[in-house]
C-alpha cells in the first residue's frame, strides 16, 4: 500500500508538473493536484490521471487567475529581494525581512486557495478571503504547512544533483500530501458544521 501511494504521487507529480508548462495553467494544474491529493488523504478509490484530468477541466476557468495571481505575486517579491539583496543598511534589512514574511503568508494563503477551489465551488474573490481567512483561522496547521514546505526545500537543497530527479518524482506532491492532511481536518470540521 506504500508503494502503490508512491507510485501515485510521483504520477500525480509528474501530471502536475507536464499541466503547468503554459504557465497559464498552472492553477488549474495545481487545483487539480490537491483535488486528487485529498482523495488519496481520504483513502478513497483514487484514479490518478481520470481524477487529475476531471479536476483540471471543471477548474480551468477559475485556475488561470488564481494561479495568475500566484506566479506574479512570487514574481514581485523575487524581483524586491533581488533589488534588496546588495544593500547593508538597516532599513533594507527590515524591508527584506518584511518581503520575506509577507511572502510567506501568500504561500500559505494559497496552499489553502487551491485546496479550496479543488473542494468548493465559489467565485475566485470568494476562494481568495475564504483562504485568507482559514490561513489566519487555523494558523498552527498553516505554520505547519509552510514547515513542511520549507523542509522540502532544504531537503532538496541538500540532495544536490540529485534534486532535480527528486523534484520530478515528488516535487509538488510530496509536500502537497502532508498539507492535504493538514487542511483535511480543516475542511472535514466545516463540512461538519454545516
Amino acid at each position: 500500500k506504500f508503494l502503490a501511494r508512491l507510485v501515485d504521487l510521483a504520477v500525480l507529480n509528474i501530471i502536475t508538473l507536464v499541466c503547468s508548462i503554459p504557465i497559464i495553467t498552472f492553477g488549474a494544474s495545481m487545483t487539480a493536484m490537491n483535488y486528487v491529493l485529498l482523495h488519496l488523504v481520504r483513502g478513497d478509490e483514487t484514479y490518478v490521471i481520470r481524477m487529475f484530468r476531471k479536476s483540471f477541466k471543471e477548474n480551468f476557468r477559475q485556475g488561470i487567475p488564481e494561479g495568475l495571481l500566484v506566479l506574479i505575486v512570487a514574481a514581485v517579491t523575487a524581483f524586491d529581494m533581488w533589488l534588496i539583496h546588495g544593500t547593508s543598511s538597516r532599513y533594507m534589512t527590515f524591508l527584506m525581512v518584511m518581503i520575506t514574511i509577507v511572502a510567506i503568508m501568500m504561500f500559505a494563503v494559497s496552499i489553502y486557495m487551491f485546496a479550496l477551489q479543488s473542494r468548493y465551488e465559489n467565485a475566485v474573490g470568494v476562494t481568495i478571503l475564504n483562504a485568507v481567512r482559514l490561513a489566519i483561522g487555523n494558523l498552527p496547521r498553516t505554520i505547519g504547512m509552510v514547515i513542511c514546505w520549507l523542509a522540502w526545500v532544504l531537503a532538496l537543497v541538500f540532495l544536490g544533483k540529485a534534486a532535480s530527479l527528486a523534484f520530478l518524482v515528488f516535487g509538488l506532491t510530496l509536500p502537497g500530501y502532508i498539507c492535504a492532511m493538514l487542511y483535511d481536518k480543516v475542511f472535514e470540521r466545516i463540512e461538519n458544521e454545516n
